[in-house]
């Protein structure tokens, strides 16, 4: 149980850390950004390190580290719904790590089309931002979301090759 606090704790800096780095500014306000990669990165070895409990770190530890990056980077008013769609992503990543192959690469997509949805009815209610500005945002988004699941996936195998996973 301690492994997987430490690591959740280090998710939250990464997922802050990785999600600042690389921003670059979209219609609704909002920032096109590399994040989604520790998102979904954190919530497979969350998944790997405890199959069932896993889903429930990486939905906290991915969750909070994006939005506390939107804090940090000026865009406080987007946290809560930051933390609500990255964090299903990471725990649907989580659950992912039960699975193989085309499986695994099917539950990353409706990771990522889970944190889509959740941006995109979260985003059409704004009243800066309203449907107009969500649907502007939905291929940046699927964009998004297709890098993290690939960047995170193989970052994840990367990570399991070496052997440290099956240490912990």
């Amino acid at each position: 149980m301690k492994d997987i606090r430490i690591a959740a704790l280090s998710f939250i800096v990464l997922t802050c850390l990785v999600t600042l780095f690389v921003r670059i500014p979209l219609p609704s306000r909002g920032y096109f950004n590399v994040g989604d990669v520790a998102v979904v990165f954190g919530g497979l070895v969350l998944g790997l390190m405890q199959p069932r409990q896993g889903v429930y770190w990486a939905l906290g530890a991915v969750g909070l580290g994006s939005a506390l990056a939107d804090v940090l980077g000026g865009f406080a008013v987007f946290a809560p719904l930051t933390f609500a769609a990255k964090g299903a992503e990471g725990a649907v990543a989580a659950w992912a790590a039960s699975y193989h192959g085309t499986m695994r690469w099917i539950m990353l997509g409706l990771g990522g089309l889970t944190m889509m949805g959740i941006y995109f009815g979260g985003e059409a209610l704004m009243p800066n931002i309203g449907l107009q500005g969500a649907v502007a945002e939905l291929v940046p988004n699927a964009i998004q979301a297709v890098g993290g699941a690939v960047g995170g996936a193989f970052a994840a195998t990367a990570l399991h090759k070496t052997g440290l996973l099956s240490r912990i």
